[in-house]
This record gives C-alpha cells, sequence and structure tokens, in this order.
C-alpha cells in the first residue's frame, strides 16, 4: 500500500535535516514496535510541494508526504495513528490523505524518479563501508541483490526477479550528501529503470529502492513505461 499525506503549509523554518525528523513523527503514529530491528519493507519519501529556503525551509502552499507499507496491518496502525495523534511538525497540519494506485502497466520495463536519494554500500574487506553512486560498475549489482533482499523477507516470489539499473543516460544525475543526526551520507538522484511483472514492479514501488528506505532514503516515484 502506498499513500500520500498532504499538510498545510509551514508556520516555522523546517531544518534542512528534516527527513529524519519524518521518520520520528511515522513511528510515533505507529505506536510501540519494532521496525527498527528488521528490514525496511517502507519507504518514506522526502517532503514535495514549492519549497524556499529562507533560514530553513518553508512550504508556502503545504507539502505532500509519499509513505509506502508492504504490510497492510502496518498501514492500517498508521493511518489510525495519524488520525487520532497530534502531528508536531513546524506548524503543519494534515489536511487530507489519499491512497496511491499503481497505475496500469502494459509493458514489462519502467522508470522510476528518485523522490528521494537511492543510497547503497558495500563492505570493504576491513569490514568497513563504502557509499556506491550511480555511476560506479557496481551499482546494479547492490540494487538487485537489495531489492531481492527484501523480496525474500517478504517471502514474495515475484520481487526476486526484478531486475534493476540506474537510467545513466538521465542528463540530471547527480550524487547528494545527506545528513541523518550528523553523519554524513553520499546518495544519487537519479531515477532507477526496473523490469519485471506488475506485481513485481508495485512491490519495488512500494518498498524502495537501495538502503535505509525506512529513514527517508529510496522513495520512488512512478513516471510511466518506457
Amino acid at each position: 500500500m502506498k499513500f500520500r499525506i498532504y499538510f498545510s503549509a509551514n508556520r516555522e523554518p523546517v531544518p534542512y535535516d528534516y527527513p529524519h525528523r519524518l521518520c520520528g513523527i511515522f513511528h510515533h503514529w505507529l505506536g510501540p514496535n519494532d521496525l527498527h530491528e528488521i528490514l525496511s519493507l517502507y519507504s518514506l519519501g522526502w517532503l514535495k510541494g514549492k519549497c524556499i529556503a529562507d533560514r530553513g525551509l518553508n512550504f508556502p502552499d503545504g507539502a505532500a508526504w509519499d509513505i509506502g507499507i508492504y504490510n497492510d496491518e502496518i498501514a492500517e496502525r498508521l493511518v489510525k495513528g495519524l488520525l487520532l495523534k497530534e502531528l508536531n511538525f513546524y506548524g503543519m497540519q494534515i489536511h487530507k490523505v489519499s491512497r496511491l494506485d499503481f497505475p496500469d502497466v502494459t509493458k514489462i520495463g519502467h522508470r522510476f524518479l528518485a523522490g528521494s536519494p537511492i543510497m547503497l554500500r558495500k563492505v570493504e574487506d576491513d569490514g568497513s563501508r563504502t557509499h556506491v553512486t550511480w555511476d560506479m560498475p557496481e551499482s546494479e549489482s547492490i540494487l538487485n541483490r537489495l531489492i531481492q533482499k527484501k523480496a525474500n523477507e517478504a517471502d514474495f516470489e515475484q520481487g526476486k526477479q526484478v531486475r534493476l539499473t540506474f537510467d545513466k543516460s538521465f542528463r540530471n544525475a547527480k550524487t547528494k550528501l545527506v545528513t541523518i543526526k550528523g553523519i554524513k551520507n553520499k546518495a544519487s538522484v537519479c531515477p532507477v529503470i526496473a523490469e519485471g511483472t506488475r506485481e513485481a514492479l508495485e512491490f519495488l514501488w512500494t518498498v524502495g529502492a537501495g538502503e535505509m528506505t525506512g529513514v527517508g532514503f529510496g522513495s520512488l516515484n512512478h513516471t510511466g513505461k518506457l
């Protein structure tokens, strides 16, 4: 399940490192849970909408936030929580929640825009982790390993057949440093091309691409068939 929450304009500047604060709101709405301890079968996007930078970020026309959750029971808990619990996020208020339906897919190949930067890492011989970006040769194998790992966690066979690659023909592809609680992470802002069944592509669209989708990385926007 994937849905969009519409917020009113903020009354206080939103800090540049806000994504992890949205993660806190997500878990507040859910209530006590152990999702931090398991592989994230959900994705949290970044705020969308007209944005003005002035001593922080301002959304004069309001903003929208996309959340994808594979487990319907958890999704229902989240919706109940956001309806019952107060929102404390820089003066924003919820004024609408809409379910996002995955569009009809008539061909295998689809391209998804990065709704938030996609983060990949590889393990070095000394056990350390190095960030991998869209333009590096190993990015494709890591993208595919991670979505297959999520499909295994979800026990979803069709998800294991998805094949992913970054769209390296995209002219505006770039890397972005994202700070999460003082830690800088290098991530990719580049579309992902995916091949698979409709159900497999919807799974990817819901759970996101790459690592740390549960703290604001790897949310995907649907852009239509190739």
